[in-house]
């Protein structure tokens, strides 16, 4: 075989075909036409998060809107009684007018207080519900998007912005709708004392939205720079705190150097957000040297009235209150704008990452695979990862039958692992197909045909949950199923240690938690081979199944996987070569490309790649052994 085959970087799918690679790209060209969907979207995410909290944060945000409002009418009627003289001579008449600014003034700070609570929970609930959207997106895109850098940035943005965008962005709108209401009843109390100055005031918080947009725009770049340099640091906190790495960070003394990668990393985000700080704060310096300027410059000219007398004290006072007040309700409006325009801009990040699923669910296709194939065929399968320069698979071409032992050997590197990852339905071919009694599995949904597979992986999952759990998560929907259980536990020969565990069956496993107990790498390996039993699926891979077990354990299991997993088609993929000799078929992998394959006999006596390395290999163990 050549290397010569398709340009896989470069082929087009066809035209149903889902390009991940197509809605990774940070998004670009934000305005503030976007806004309006944004946060409709964002009230909707926590209207369907929590309906009751979301009715009661924006009552209470509306009650303490317009009882500021009524406050200021209180109060002037208050200064009104005073500055007439009123008060020595009827100070009852007084009291009508005290009693409401008191309750008023009971009634926003309890507002105020009530709603920051019921902000709480409704920020829980709703980055609940948003984490709940994106990790359904997570587990929906296909594998090979793990592979894809740009997949991790957009993921890990939307994982972050999903915690808090949503729930701030509704409290932005909370905010604006309770400042818009202070607004109209203090703009409306001044337009009957002063009118003039509503306008002067209001005109004075343009500078202010102006700069807290582009102080928006500042922060979320540098949120956009810093996620793969996050990302970084990240991984190497888990290496550096890791378990199963801890011994290696010990054994070869890495954890300084490693350490210092680290702090290189945070010395340079401390760098950048210095600089973000310094800009973010000029900016808010110089809007609010404008906008004090102005609110003093309409106090000057107020105090001018009064002095000149074109204004009577009682208005001149109430007056003052409200311009204060509405400068300062002015000002939380542009707070919270600038607080949804900021948070607009990560959310459609997270936005973008969830269209992922409508995108996935039109491209996926809706065939039924047959439920117990009898042959499984591939043909002429090609196959790239994303940051790869060139094939891990190239025109692969193999059979097996229900019943059958197909096995898969070749060099480290030689795609062995790939390739059974696109036959358990988790990669799809570039080209090629691969069918099961002539059905094109390309063409059926993919979640049926990986129901129909069974896998234990070369680096399966060790669960830090019960060892009943570890063993069910083969079939979950069958975990009640007690006989089955006991059958798959049997069968990969690890009831017997799994029973002497302190609890039995309902021992937590690994030493994560509390009461928790380890296991050998070859006890897990056992766990892994019972989840693939409990699955009773008509097609088992089985990568490197016995490399943690001991030779005589090694030889039991494939003496009896024939009977083990009898009518099924086992695909058995190893790197001892003594261990499938008794297989049907043995196809060798070099390269991505199957070089050979036939018989242990056959292949020997061809004296080719296979005949090679298993006497290289028996070579070492004779030598070994003598």
């Amino acid at each position: 075989m050549t290397d010569e085959g398709p340009a896989i970087g470069d082929d087009e799918p066809a035209e149903s075909t889902f390009r991940l690679d197509e809605v990774l790209s940070p998004n670009v060209g934000r305005s503030l036409r976007k806004l309006p969907n944004l946060v409709a979207m964002a009230l909707r995410i926590t209207w369907r998060a929590a309906r009751r909290e979301f009715v009661v944060s924006a009552a209470l945000q509306v009650t303490a809107g317009v009882a500021v409002a009524g406050q200021l009418l209180a109060g002037r009627q208050v200064l009104e009684h005073v500055v007439r003289g009123q008060v020595a001579g009827g100070f009852a008449d007084t009291l009508p007018a005290l009693a409401a600014f008191a309750l008023l003034t009971a009634v926003v700070a309890f507002s105020s207080l009530a709603s920051i609570e019921q902000q709480r929970l409704l920020t829980e609930l709703t980055a609940r519900f948003a984490m709940g959207q994106v990790l359904t997106v997570a587990g929906t895109v296909d594998l090979v998007s793990y592979d894809n850098p740009a997949f991790h940035d957009r993921l890990r943005r939307a994982q972050v912005n999903a915690q808090v965008r949503p729930a701030q962005m509704t409290s932005g709108v909370f905010g604006l709708l309770t400042s818009g209401f202070a607004i109209l009843g203090i703009g409306g109390a001044l337009l009957v004392i002063q009118p003039q100055f509503v306008v002067v005031v209001m005109l004075g918080y343009i500078p202010a939205w102006v700069i807290t947009k582009r102080a928006s725009r500042v922060g979320y770049q540098f949120a956009l720079e810093q996620t793969e340099r996050d990302r970084r640091r990240d991984y190497l906190a888990v290496v550096l705190t890791g378990k199963d790495e801890a011994k290696e960070m010990r054994a070869f003394g890495l954890s300084r150097y490693l350490r210092g990668r680290y702090e290189h990393l945070y010395d340079q985000r401390i760098v950048d957000m210095r600089t973000l700080v310094r800009r973010r704060l000029t900016l808010g310096l110089i809007g609010g040297l404008i906008t004090s300027a102005l609110t003093a410059g309409t106090v000057a000219v107020l105090v001018w009235f009064v002095v000149t007398g074109r204004t009577p004290v009682s208005a001149a006072g109430a007056a003052a209150g409200g311009v204060l007040l509405l400068g300062q309700r002015l000002q939380s409006v542009a707070a919270s704008a600038g607080l949804l325009y900021e948070s607009s801009l990560f959310l459609e990040d997270f936005a973008s990452f969830l269209d992922l699923q409508p995108a996935i669910e039109a491209a996926r296709p809706k065939g039924t695979p047959p439920p117990a194939f009898q042959r499984l065929v591939v043909e002429d399968v090609w196959f790239q990862y994303p940051a790869a320069t060139s094939p891990a698979l190239r025109g692969v071409s193999l059979e097996i039958g229900a019943g059958e032992v197909v096995a898969l050997v070749g060099e480290n590197g030689s795609g062995k692992t790939t390739l059974a990852k696109v036959l358990a339905g988790l990669y799809a071919p570039r080209q090629g197909r691969v069918t099961w009694d002539g059905v094109d599995v390309a063409e059926c949904d993919p979640d049926r045909v990986r129901d129909a597979v069974a896998v234990v992986f070369q680096d399966f999952i060790r669960y830090h949950l019960t060892a009943r759990e570890n063993v069910v998560m083969g079939r979950p929907d069958r975990a009640a199923d007690s006989d089955h259980f006991t059958t798959a536990t049997a069968r990969a020969q690890a009831d017997t240690f799994l029973r002497r565990l302190p609890n039995g069956y309902d021992t937590q496993l690994g030493p994560h938690f509390f009461g928790g107990t380890d296991l050998s790498i070859g006890q897990w390996q056992r766990v892994a081979l019972a989840r693939a039993y409990f699955r009773d699926a008509p097609f088992l891979i089985l990568d490197e199944p016995t490399s943690a077990l001991d030779p005589r354990a090694e030889y039991e299991l494939f003496n009896n996987i024939r009977e083990l997993f009898a009518g099924r088609a086992v695909l058995l993929i190893s790197h001892r070569f003594s261990s499938v000799r008794s297989a049907d078929r043995v196809y060798v992998l070099h390269e991505g490309e199957v070089v050979e394959s036939g018989s242990h006999e056959g292949l020997m006596a061809r004296k080719g790649l296979y005949a090679e390395l298993f006497t290289l290999q028996a070579a070492s163990y004779l030598e070994a052994g003598g």
